[in-house]
């Protein structure tokens, strides 16, 4: 009997290594893993870490370092494939890649945003000295080169742990009318970094660098694409409410900035141009000193911007660009 319960067991491991394998592949995750490595590289947000065997570290490994000083090597592809063996998690991703979360996205959440920014701003200006910043159209975008990024002053300390509390970032809200951080559902950076395995957010998101304006979404598999011209407020309760939309969450300035970095490095496109194709980014979910930052091109500026709005204010060149974790 407990022969049989262990071959059970053992059968059951192989199937969902199997089935993790066959999604990985229906993503091409292994190509794209590779890709965001080489994207970060280049960027210049990965370093390499030396042997350490204090730390259990034999060989040199690239990871980054977090708001906390520790290092949080970059998990590895089997790492990966190890989230999508649990069956709830691979069931929910199997339903997002059918709905169109196909770009996989390696986040490092650890990493100060101060220090992401500034990376940033670098990979924008090498990109723009040496093939220009292309909008979708495939026009090119100009750029300052003296203020190449805008960035509201209170998000370059935000996630810093020494910042005063109501000056922190709150992630991951579930609601915007809480008079408290707890009443609002949030957590600080050092809060979420507790769990080890916060440090890197391991995502999928639409192949979608011009957000839809509004009537202009598309539905996949039942599900319907967030339109333009709603509120910081409205997207965080669509993703409540909608069962389409299950598993979702808004975007961190880290996931934002990511995928900016993709786009940059990949195809030399600027996303979330609001006055070319596309709309700005709002990055519902998140709350810092009684705002919602956003994030987007702003051609009259001649710039990125990483800005801010009150949950409740809505503009139809404004969207939302949801993240499927796993």
């Amino acid at each position: 009997m407990t022969e049989k319960l262990f071959q059970n067991k053992s059968e059951i491991k192989d199937n969902d290594q199997e089935a993790a394998e066959v999604l990985a592949e229906r993503l091409r995750l292994k190509e794209q893993y590779l890709s965001q490595i080489k994207v970060l590289y280049e960027s210049g947000v990965l370093e390499n870490f030396a042997v350490n065997p204090e730390q259990g570290r034999y060989a040199p490994e690239m990871g980054v370092i977090g708001i906390d000083g520790k290092d949080y090597p970059l998990p590895s592809y089997e790492d990966i494939l190890s989230r999508l063996q649990d069956p709830e998690k691979r069931a929910l991703m199997e339903k997002k890649a059918e709905q169109g979360f196909t770009k996989l996205q390696l986040v490092p959440l650890a990493l100060p945003l101060s220090v992401l920014i500034d990376r940033f701003k670098h990979t924008l200006l090498k990109i723009h000295k040496e093939t220009g910043v292309k909008a979708t159209d495939g026009s090119t975008l100009e750029l300052d080169e003296n203020n190449p990024l805008h960035v509201w002053e209170d998000i370059l300390q935000c996630d810093n742990p020494e910042t005063p509390q109501g000056k922190q970032m709150e992630y991951g809200v579930t609601n915007y009318e809480g008079e408290t951080k707890e009443a609002r559902g949030g957590r600080y950076k050092s809060e979420l970094l507790q769990n080890p395995d916060n440090a890197w957010r391991i995502s999928l998101i639409e192949d979608c660098p011009d957000l839809p304006a509004e009537g202009k979404g598309k539905t996949v598999s039942g599900r319907k694409q967030f339109e333009a011209n709603q509120s910081p407020e409205e997207y965080l309760k669509l993703l409540q409410t909608q069962e389409p939309c299950q598993g979702e969450a808004g975007q961190t300035p880290e996931e934002a900035l990511t995928a900016w970095l993709t786009y940059l490095q990949e195809k030399h496109v600027a996303i979330d141009d609001w006055e070319g194709q596309g709309k700005a980014n709002w990055l519902a979910g998140q709350y810092l000193s009684g705002y919602v930052p956003g994030f987007y091109w702003d051609r009259g500026a001649r710039r990125p911007v990483l800005d801010r709005n009150y949950p409740g204010d809505r503009y139809s060149y404004d969207g939302f660009r949801p993240a499927a974790r796993f």
